[in-house]
């Protein structure tokens, strides 16, 4: 195999692409390695050049799709404003709701794998996303409620949306401004706009 570090970059991105496709379209015992490998015209022996088995691929994918939210999270704005943000990034990044894809964990065999999972969750999404909500205790802008059940609340409203955003064409931000407007304010505030999607 040719030494090639842009080759060797572009077929791990390809690898983790894919997977991510196939990981949330037929959950982790439903992927094959064999259909992985014709998804991304690549041969056995180069999958497992970059992946050692199908328990590794898994976590790194999960690894590599969380990377990021931090980011986005922690971006300058107010607090609807990175709420907001945040909720479409999600309903764009993800196929399925992501809590099938944590349930998968019950598959994966090496606890250092199960942590890694669990970190790459933590530190990228729950934890800044805690913060945010601690911020906005803090400034009174959110009901006085523990930041770790508004973060719950708060991704458990979006979760629930991924399926149906997938579906949708066009930007993701109405949606996630509207989901984000009934975790602010509750049913009972939200004004629907008419150019927005159903539910």
């Amino acid at each position: 195999m040719e030494n090639n570090p842009i080759l060797d970059h572009q077929n791990a991105e390809t690898i983790l692409k894919e997977a991510w496709i196939l990981f949330q379209q037929k959950g982790y015992r439903g992927v094959t390695m064999d259909e992985l490998c014709r998804r991304c015209k690549l041969t056995k022996p180069t999958l497992y050049y970059y992946f050692q088995d199908k328990e590794t691929l898994f976590v790194q994918v999960l690894q590599y799709k969380l990377h990021g939210f931090r980011a986005v999270i922690e971006q300058p704005g107010t607090i609807p404003e990175r709420l907001e943000r945040t909720a479409q990034v999600i309903l764009e990044s993800f196929l399925t709701e992501y809590s099938t894809l944590l349930r998968d964990r019950e598959h994966i065999k090496d606890p250092a794998n199960l942590d890694k999972i669990r970190q790459a969750f933590r530190s990228e999404l729950f934890d800044p996303l805690n913060s945010l909500m601690q911020s906005g205790l803090e400034t009174g802008e959110l009901a006085a409620e523990t930041p770790e059940t508004l973060t719950l609340v708060f991704l458990g409203i979006i979760n629930n949306f991924i399926s149906r955003a997938a579906e949708m064409p066009g930007s993701k931000l109405p949606l996630a401004r509207k989901l984000t407007g009934y975790f602010l304010h509750g049913a009972q505030k939200v004004r629907l706009a008419e150019n927005e999607p159903n539910l």
